[in-house]
């Protein structure tokens, strides 16, 4: 058994710089739990750092140097950050990644390069921040059949989400106030619209199922276009905005899909404010199962990808790393997936409509007619040009007949804007 074990990290953004800080500061944890005084050697990034003796220039011979076991990918986004995992995978590196994108667009590229090289590639900071649910989804509900996965997977939006609610902020300045805070990026896009939180949902997914779920499988929709009035209308009903990632297996197939929600103040996720997740998995032994804990920041994000270095350095240290996959995957496992019109929920509905009588039960009747039934109704004042926004609430309905009755109804003469359509979470 190795004493040493020697890293070599590559990309030395905030999170990089946060590893380097809790390897050192929590040196002799380290090694208690591995075994091995973990060292990182070499540090490559685009820029020179403030470690002028660890500096590497070129990717390529941190990867290629043969006293480094394991290699630590902190680049973000595709590449070269594929290329930097595949190419140490096929030098006999092992691999810890935080990098959700790339796992999730090159995950049988990678697992299978990494099956056939029997070397191992650890990515719990891909999803959850500092929440161990890949390992508890790995490893403490491995004796279950999973049967859902929903949950609260970006920080960025749920501290949106939270301004928007508990401070009637704008969407626009949610996104302003979490960009000065540090938790969105200057380019908000992958997180406002949705697809971290579907590159998260498509791992998770992956890992629960034993095979490639692909981004292109999931439906998204963002929470971009979302309006502070329903904020207001909703939060006296009741119910609170969060954006949720959730695959449920059914008889039919995976339903999978990311949008923004409302649940009841009284549900769990309810409570999740600001950059914390939240993740339920529900299995058939064990039930509901929640992890809970930041999902963005520095040290956050940082301490996760410790923890696969230490877990991963005890089998590197001895020579088993590989030898039995962390990730159980096959390329041929058939997958079913629900069409979007098979998918089932209640709903909320905003129509803005003329202020004149019949208009109602127009409404009604077109919902009626295609199996929609309603559970409540509102309808607020009239504003200055004539028109009121008349609220409903459905009982649970196809997607599909939801879809249909609401083409129709936003063709009328009656109505004044597109309707507004937001799934209730149960």
């Amino acid at each position: 058994m190795n004493s040493d074990l020697n890293v070599g990290l590559i990309g030395y953004g905030t999170v990089g710089k946060g590893v380097v800080k809790i390897l050192e500061k929590n040196k002799s944890i380290a090694f208690r739990k591995s075994g091995v005084s973990i060292k990182v050697k070499s540090i490559c990034d685009l820029n020179p750092i403030d470690r002028a003796e660890l500096y590497v220039k070129n990717y390529m011979d941190v990867i290629k140097d043969p006293s480094i076991d394991i290699i630590v990918e902190l680049i973000g986004g595709y590449e070269p950050a594929r290329t930097v995992i595949t190419e140490a995978l096929k030098n006999g590196k092992n691999v810890v990644t935080a990098n959700k994108a790339v796992l999730a667009k090159y995950w049988d590229e990678i697992f299978s390069l990494a099956q056939a090289k029997k070397r191992m590639v650890y990515f719990e900071a891909s999803v959850g921040g500092v929440i161990p649910v890949i390992q508890g989804l790995n490893e403490g509900l491995a004796g279950n059949e999973i049967k859902k996965i929903k949950g609260i997977l970006n920080g960025t939006t749920n501290f949106i989400l939270s301004k928007m609610t508990n401070e009637s902020m704008s969407y626009a300045d949610a996104l302003a106030n979490a960009q000065k805070a540090g938790f969105a990026e200057a380019n908000p896009t992958s997180d406002v619209k949705g697809f971290d939180t579907a590159n998260k949902l498509a791992i998770l997914s992956s890992i629960a199922w034993g095979s490639w779920i692909k981004v292109n499988d999931i439906r998204v929709k963002g929470i971009d276009q979302l309006d502070v009035e329903d904020v207001k209308i909703t939060s006296d009903f009741g119910y609170v905005f969060k954006l949720i990632g959730s695959a449920i297996k059914t008889d039919k197939g995976l339903d999978l899909w990311v949008e923004p929600c409302l649940v009841d103040h009284h549900h769990f996720f309810a409570n999740v404010h600001n950059e914390y997740n939240a993740i339920m998995i529900t299995g058939d032994a064990c039930d509901d199962v929640v992890f809970y804990g930041k999902g963005a920041g520095q040290l956050p994000a940082a301490a996760a990808v410790v923890s696969d270095i230490i877990d991963l350095s005890k089998y590197v240290s001895n020579g088993t790393a590989g030898l039995v996959q962390n990730v159980i995957y096959s390329k041929n496992k058939n997958i079913k997936f629900l069409s979007h019109g098979e998918s089932k929920s209640d709903y909320y509905l905003r129509f803005t409509v003329v202020d004149k009588p019949g208009v109602l039960s127009k409404i009604s009747g077109i919902l009626g007619s295609y199996g929609v039934s309603i559970a409540s109704l509102y309808q607020n004042d009239r504003n200055q040009d004539k028109k009121v926004s008349i609220i409903i609430t459905t009982h649970r309905a196809l997607s599909e007949h939801i879809e249909t009755a609401l083409k129709e109804i936003d063709k009328l003469s009656i109505t004044k804007a597109k309707t507004v359509k937001i799934r209730i979470e149960d």
